[in-house]
């Protein structure tokens, strides 16, 4: 992985989504004691920054493959992402999805022309079903974070920050991203270390599974079980691990993992719902709350959020 991929992936993504804004509030501002500028990726088309990855890779497929297809596991955004790519460049996507996701994000990853396979995460493995359709099938297999292709288009998020930075003249001090796999997180962090280097980027992961600050204390990849569950389901995966791919990029650009509560994700959305008009999902909402808990670290500095999605459930509370 390197800068350079990043570059590629804009060009490849840039003919099918805009670039998504960055949103401040002089009010929030007041709250956070410091100058906070939000990257609305909760507003790329399928309400999450994971199509930016699923584009990129879906198109560097050579023919033959997008012939073929492709398949894919997700709790939910990654699979909506790639359906929506499969839809955009005509190739047959199949979606594998656990039978407890979000019924929302399910149903509109089938509206897109995804096959959605549901599994029993009880009884049955994700990773096993999709080497099954890659054999048997010949599919083309884009996991949602441990593909080059994936993390170099999440990293395009990390080069828009970095334009909007440039031409206001803000030199970030802090830039808040979530870990989950690190996919999100490893791509921006290659944008933001070669522009800002003086900028500390931080993993942001849920309070119940902190597998990135774990396994960085002990100085290795590493599962940690989730303790409980939590409404940050989007960064919750059912093996808590850092990446493969992941790991050297994100231990070698990112300074330290801080984690969020339910009731402190909850704040922040009703802060980005009232202060920037964002309605989000819990964890699009989760890098404003550890931003919020880093305390005096935070007053008077320039500091980055990303919004990563806002695919949930409106007709239920959160």
């Amino acid at each position: 992985m390197n800068y350079q991929m990043l570059i590629e992936a804009r060009d490849n993504i840039q003919p099918y989504m805009d670039v998504t804004p960055m949103l401040s509030s002089p009010l929030l501002d007041k709250h956070m004691k410091g100058s906070v500028f939000m990257k609305a990726d909760c507003l790329c088309p399928t309400g999450a920054f994971k199509l930016r990855g699923a584009i990129n890779a879906v198109s560097t497929l050579s023919h033959a493959q997008k012939q073929a297809g492709v398949v894919a596991f997700s709790t939910g955004n990654h699979a909506r992402a790639v359906a929506y790519a499969g839809l955009t460049f005509g190739v047959r996507s199949v979606i594998i999805m656990p039978k407890t996701a979000n019924a929302v994000k399910i149903e509109n990853t089938r509206l897109l022309g995804a096959d959605v396979v549901l599994f029993d995460p009880e009884t049955e493995t994700r990773e096993a079903i999709a080497e099954h359709y890659e054999k048997e099938q010949g599919l083309s297999l884009i996991r949602p974070y441990d593909h080059p292709e994936v993390i170099a288009g999440q990293g395009t998020s990390g080069l828009e920050m970095v334009d909007y930075c440039l031409s206001r003249h803000i030199t970030p001090d802090y830039c808040y991203v979530p870990a989950s796999g690190g996919g999100y997180l490893a791509g921006v962090s290659i944008a933001i270390a070669k522009h800002f280097p003086r900028c500390e980027i931080v993993g942001v992961e849920s309070d119940v599974s902190r597998p990135w600050f774990n396994s960085m204390n002990k100085g290795q990849r590493t599962h940690y079980a989730q303790t409980g569950p939590s409404i940050c389901d989007a960064i919750l995966p059912p093996h808590p691990m850092p990446g493969e791919l992941t790991w050297p990029i994100v231990k070698g650009n990112v300074t330290r993992f801080i984690a969020a509560s339910d009731d402190e994700v909850r704040a922040s959305m009703n802060m980005l719902e009232s202060y920037l008009g964002l309605a989000t999902e819990p964890c699009g909402a989760i890098t404003l709350a550890a931003a919020l808990t880093d305390g005096e670290r935070r007053e008077g500095k320039q500091i980055l959020c990303v919004v990563s999605g806002r695919n949930r459930d409106f007709s239920a509370q959160s």
